[in-house]
């Protein structure tokens, strides 16, 4: 007989796991059933968070940037510079904030670390050669632009700037030549066309200025100081229903310190100090470092006779404006000291004196040292 070598006898199956699983299932029911203390008491462990990149941070920052709201816009753009710091386009980004909220030392500073992480950088180039020229640094400047134009021959926003530059120097026909390159580049530039506005409102032509300040703001609605500047237009015509109009079109555009102020003291101007007053208070509540807004309230709190109330405010502002104070916040100040319940002469003719030095013959000034010889 043939015998399989291969072959081996089948072993009888065990039937252990049948219990097994019996005895698993009972623990299993008896726990949920009966949900013990130590059971219950277990800390939940949280779902790991993945962490946000750098350009997720951005696109939020952009966001915010759209719809107005510049403290969000800047803490975005902060973490994405945070976690690309060799990236310059979160801090170019943050500079253009600052350019365009008028707060240009912040700006400058943040242009000149893009420009220190990308010296080759156009954008940063640009916002820094722009930065430099609203300091009054106008070598500088040009330099800077200059450096930019090498790189990028045809770069309209470089082209702006340059146009920017000129117009601030006093050289109108290079200006033009610069705008107009920059407009043949992109006739649809906003910054382009805001330089154009600007130059012909040097020129004395605001009613040209006004047109482009249309068609530039009809490209960028979201841009609250295209509705400041043709405000000022409107201003110089003497039209203040049109110019309180454009304030108020920056503010809902972008409800910051400078548009507030920038109503506020329209209304000032145009002889409303009481609505100008509640203007210029929210400004000062948005950011009570806000040099301009400060002065500001405190020439309407002096409008209104509430001399206690604006010695505090103007000395705060010219504190804060330093070299920027204009003649009549330091007069205004010193008088008011003299107008207050009790009067300083004392700290009024420090004030009073300071004006002086400015120009000798302020009559208010001589004014309040006749009343406090």
């Amino acid at each position: 007989m043939y015998l399989d070598r291969d072959y081996k006898p089948r072993r009888p199956k065990s039937r252990n796991w049948f219990w097994w699983i019996a005895i698993l299932g009972f623990i299993g029911s008896y726990l949920y059933v009966r949900q013990p203390d130590w059971l219950m008491n277990q800390p939940l462990q949280p779902t790991p968070t993945p962490t946000r990149s750098a350009l997720s941070w951005q696109t939020e920052a952009e966001i915010y940037h759209t719809a107005g709201d510049y403290p969000a816009a800047l803490a975005a753009y902060q973490r994405a510079a945070q976690l690309e710091p060799e990236n310059p386009d979160p801090l170019v980004a943050q500079a253009e904030i600052y350019m365009t909220d008028r707060r240009i030392n912040q700006a400058y500073e943040l242009a000149a670390q893009a420009v220190a992480v990308d010296p080759e950088d156009v954008p940063a180039l640009n916002i820094y050669a722009r930065s430099l020229d609203w300091l009054g640094r106008y070598e500088e400047a040009i330099n800077a632009a200059f450096d930019a134009l090498d790189l990028q021959t045809e770069n309209p926003t470089t082209l702006a700037i340059l146009g920017e530059i000129y117009s601030d120097v006093g050289n109108w026909s290079r200006a033009q030549s610069y705008i107009d390159q920059a407009l043949a580049a992109d006739p649809r530039h906003v910054l382009a066309l805001r330089n154009q506005a600007v130059l012909y409102e040097l020129q004395g032509d605001y009613e040209r200025a006004i047109h482009i300040f249309q068609q530039a703001i009809a490209i960028a609605p979201d841009q609250p100081d295209l509705y400041i500047e043709q405000g000022r237009q409107y201003q110089a015509l003497n039209d203040w229903d049109n110019a309180i109009a454009s304030y108020t079109a920056a503010v809902n555009v972008a409800p910051t310190a400078m548009t507030l102020d920038a109503l506020g003291w329209g209304l000032y101007l145009s002889g409303d100090t009481l609505q100008a007053q509640r203007e210029l208070r929210k400004a000062v509540e948005q950011d009570g470092e806000y040099g301009p807004a400060l002065a500001h309230l405190g020439m309407a709190y002096y409008a209104r006779r509430n001399y206690e109330e604006a010695v505090p405010t103007l000395e705060k502002a010219v504190a804060i404006l330093g070299d920027a104070s204009r003649i009549e916040y330091y007069y205004s100040l010193g008088l008011a000291y003299i107008y207050k319940k009790p009067e300083e002469c004392e700290a009024a003719r420090v004030w009073l004196l300071k004006s002086l030095e400015i120009d000798p013959d302020t009559p208010a000034a001589l004014e309040g040292l006749r009343l406090c010889p």
